[in-house]
C-alpha cells in the first residue's frame, strides 16, 4: 500500500479572512432563502460560489507553481518563466477578493437577516447626537465649483488604494504590501457585515423631499463619473461609510509608509470624507462609524498579520500524485521548506 504523501500549503491571512467571508454569506444564503423557500440567485451562484473555488484553486495553482522554484535547473522552464509573473498576480490578488466581496451583496443580499431599511433609525440617531442632519446643513454651502471638487474627490477614492498600494509595494518590503491588503480585506469584512446588519439607502433618498439647493456643476466628466458610480454600487451601502472607512486606514497605512505621501493624500482624504455627506450619499452617523472602523481594522489587522500571517493547512494527496511529488521533498525544494518562502524579494 503506498505511503501518503501530505502537502503543506500555506494559506495567506488575507485570503483566509475572505474564505471565512464567503462561507459566512453563503451559509446566510442558504438558511434563509431555505426559509423562504427560495432557491440561490445570480449573486450566489455568479459570485459566492466561485470566489470560494477561486480563492482555493489560487493555493493549489501557487503550490506547483512555486513548489521548486530553489531547485537549480540548467535551462529555463516554463515555470521558472511563470513565477515572477505568478508571484506578482498573488500579491495583487485581493483587490480581486475586495470586488467579489462587494458583489456578493448584489441584488437583496443585504434584506436576508434584516428585511428592511434602518434609515429611519439612522435619521434618527444623527438627530439625537448632532441635532441637525448633516447632508440638509450643507446646502448653504452648495456651489457649481465646490460641487465640482466634492465629485472628483469622491471618486478619488478609486485612485487612492492603488496610489499607496503600488508606492509600498515598488519602495517598501513585500511584508508590508501584504499588511495592508490584510488591512483592506479586514476592514471590508467588517464594512460588508455592517451593510448586511443595517441595511440604508442613504439621505440622497430618504431626505430628496427636504432638499432645496441641487448639486450642479458645469464639468461633463464629473457628472459622468457619478452616473457611473451610481450603476456600480450595491443597492444598499451605507452604513458605515466606506468611503471613509477605507480611505482612513489607507491614509494610515500611507502614515505607516511614508510621511510625505501621507501629506500628499491629506487634503484629497479630508475633502473626500466631506463629499460623502456633501453628496448626499451618507449620514453624518455613516462617516462617524467610517472613521472609528478604520483604527480599528487597522490594528487588529495588522496584530492578525504579525501572528498569522502565513496559515499552514496540511492536505493529503491522492496516491498517484503523491509518486509525482515524491522527488520534490528528497531535493528540500517544497512550498513548506521556510516558515514565509515568498517573503523574499
Amino acid at each position: 500500500m503506498p505511503s501518503e504523501q501530505r502537502a503543506t500549503f500555506h494559506l495567506r491571512l488575507e485570503d483566509a479572512v475572505a474564505l471565512v467571508f464567503f462561507v459566512i454569506n453563503l451559509a446566510v444564503r442558504l438558511i434563509f432563502r431555505g426559509f423562504e423557500r427560495r432557491h440561490l440567485g445570480p449573486a450566489d451562484v455568479l459570485v459566492v460560489i466561485p470566489a470560494v473555488c477561486l480563492l482555493i484553486a489560487k493555493e493549489l495553482v501557487h503550490y506547483f507553481v512555486m513548489g521548486e522554484k530553489d531547485r537549480v535547473h540548467a535551462a529555463v522552464s516554463p515555470k521558472e518563466f511563470v513565477r515572477p509573473y505568478w508571484e506578482i498576480f498573488r500579491d495583487w490578488f485581493p483587490f480581486l477578493v475586495i470586488l467579489l466581496m462587494y458583489y456578493s451583496l448584489w441584488g437583496d443580499a443585504t434584506h436576508l437577516l434584516i428585511t428592511r431599511d434602518r434609515d429611519a433609525e439612522l435619521i434618527a440617531l444623527e438627530q439625537r447626537l448632532f441635532g441637525f442632519q448633516a447632508s440638509l446643513a450643507l446646502q448653504p454651502f452648495i456651489s457649481p465649483p465646490l460641487t465640482a471638487w466634492m465629485q472628483f474627490a469622491y471618486f478619488f477614492h478609486l485612485l487612492n488604494i492603488p496610489i499607496v498600494a503600488c508606492f509600498i509595494y515598488v519602495w517598501r518590503p513585500r511584508a508590508r504590501f501584504r499588511e495592508m491588503m490584510c488591512g483592506l480585506i479586514v476592514i471590508f469584512f467588517f464594512g460588508l457585515l455592517g451593510y448586511v446588519l443595517v441595511p440604508a439607502i442613504g439621505p440622497v433618498y430618504t431626505l430628496r423631499d427636504q432638499y432645496t439647493v441641487p448639486l450642479t456643476q458645469s464639468l461633463e466628466v464629473f457628472t459622468r463619473q457619478m452616473e457611473f458610480m451610481d450603476f456600480a454600487r450595491i443597492q444598499r451601502d451605507v452604513f458605515p461609510s466606506m468611503h471613509t472607512a477605507v480611505s482612513f486606514i489607507v491614509w494610515l497605512y500611507a502614515y505607516r509608509n511614508s510621511r510625505r505621501l501621507f501629506v500628499f493624500l491629506a487634503p484629497f482624504v479630508i475633502s473626500l470624507w466631506i463629499s460623502t455627506v456633501y453628496l448626499r450619499y451618507h449620514y453624518l452617523v455613516d462617516v462617524v462609524a467610517g472613521l472609528v472602523l478604520a483604527p480599528f481594522c487597522f490594528y487588529a489587522a495588522n496584530w492578525l498579520f504579525k501572528r498569522f500571517g502565513m496559515l499552514p493547512l496540511a492536505v493529503a494527496l491522492p496516491a498517484g500524485l503523491s509518486r509525482r511529488l515524491a522527488g520534490r521533498g528528497a531535493a528540500g525544494t517544497s512550498s513548506s521548506a521556510t516558515a514565509n518562502p515568498e517573503e523574499r524579494r
